[in-house]
C-alpha cells in the first residue's frame, strides 16, 4: 500500500488520488441513485423557501417589464470552485427558460472569462429548443470588469467586478437580484446595494465565511450545500434528482462510517 501511495504520490499527487478514489467511489453510488429515479423511485424533498421565490419571480418580471438580475459569481470553469459556477448554471437554465415563454430575459453577470461561453451557451441553447432562436441575445450575459490576472489569482478580479455589479444594481430597473456561485468579501458590496434598492434577493454560496453576509443582505438565503440542489428543486430532471439522491447515500455513509471508528475506538478495537 506505501508503495502504491508513493507511486500515485509521484504521478498524479497525492490529492489528486484522493479526488479520483473519491470519484470512483462516488461513481456507482450515482448510477444507482440515477436507476432508482429512472425506475419510479420517490424522492421527498425538503422545502426551500429561496426556490419557492425563484419560482414566482417571472410573474413579477412580466407584469413590470423588469429583468431578474443574476450573478454567477467570480468563479470560472476548470478550476477548482466549478462546482459553484454549475450550480449557478443550473439556476441560469431555469431563468432563462421562463424568460424565453415570458418575453422577460434574465440579466446575467460574471466575473471570470471561462464562465461566459458557458452561460451564453445556456441562453442559447434554452432559445432553440423553446423554438425562438432570433430572440437569443448574447449581451444578456456580462462580463464586468476583466482582469488580465485572473488566471493567475482567482480572487484579483473580485472587487472590480463586484463595483460593476454594484453599479448595474443601483442603476438598472430590475424586479430582484439573484446570486449564486463562488464569493468572497464582495458579497456583502453587491447585496448590500440590493438591499437599498429594496429589491427582493435571492443567493448563496459554499464559502462558510461568506454566510453570514448571505444572512445578513438576502431575503431569502441559501445555506452552504443548498446552492447545489438548485437543479433538482427547480427543473425537476432525472439527472438532477438523481444526483441528489447519491449526495444523500454518500452523506449517509460517511456518517455512518465515522460514528463506526468511534465506537471502534471507544471499544478499543482499533
Amino acid at each position: 500500500m506505501e508503495v502504491l501511495w508513493t507511486l500515485l504520490n509521484s504521478t498524479i499527487g497525492a490529492r489528486q488520488a484522493l479526488a479520483l478514489g473519491l470519484l470512483l467511489f462516488f461513481l456507482p453510488i450515482l448510477f444507482f441513485a440515477y436507476w432508482g429515479i429512472k425506475r419510479g423511485a420517490h424522492l421527498t424533498l425538503r422545502p426551500i423557501a429561496a426556490y419557492d421565490a425563484l419560482r414566482g419571480l417571472f410573474a413579477r418580471a412580466v407584469e413590470s417589464g423588469q429583468p431578474v438580475h443574476l450573478s454567477l459569481g467570480t468563479s470560472g470553469v476548470g478550476d477548482q470552485f466549478t462546482a459553484d459556477t454549475v450550480a449557478a448554471l443550473n439556476v441560469l437554465e431555469y431563468l432563462a427558460e421562463r424568460g424565453a415563454v415570458s418575453a422577460a430575459p434574465p440579466l446575467v453577470t460574471l466575473a471570470h472569462p471561462t464562465a461566459l461561453p458557458v452561460a451564453q451557451d445556456v441562453l442559447r441553447r434554452v432559445y432553440r429548443q423553446s423554438g425562438v432562436p432570433e430572440e437569443y441575445d448574447p449581451t444578456r450575459a456580462r462580463l464586468l470588469a476583466p482582469d488580465p490576472l485572473c488566471f493567475s489569482s482567482p480572487r484579483s478580479d473580485a472587487f472590480p467586478y463586484a463595483v460593476g455589479a454594484m453599479r448595474l444594481l443601483t442603476q438598472q430597473k430590475l424586479v430582484a437580484n439573484v446570486m449564486i456561485g463562488r464569493f468572497g468579501d464582495e458579497f456583502l458590496l453587491m447585496g448590500e446595494a440590493g438591499a437599498q434598492r429594496g429589491l427582493t434577493q435571492i443567493g448563496g454560496t459554499s464559502a462558510p465565511e461568506v454566510l453570514p453576509f448571505v444572512g445578513a443582505t438576502m431575503s431569502h438565503p441559501l445555506i452552504g450545500e443548498e446552492i447545489y440542489a438548485g437543479g433538482a428543486y427547480l427543473s425537476n430532471k432525472v439527472t438532477h434528482l438523481g444526483s441528489l439522491f447519491a449526495q444523500d447515500i454518500l452523506r449517509g455513509i460517511l456518517v455512518a462510517a465515522v460514528l463506526g471508528i468511534v465506537l471502534l475506538r471507544t471499544l478499543g478495537l482499533v
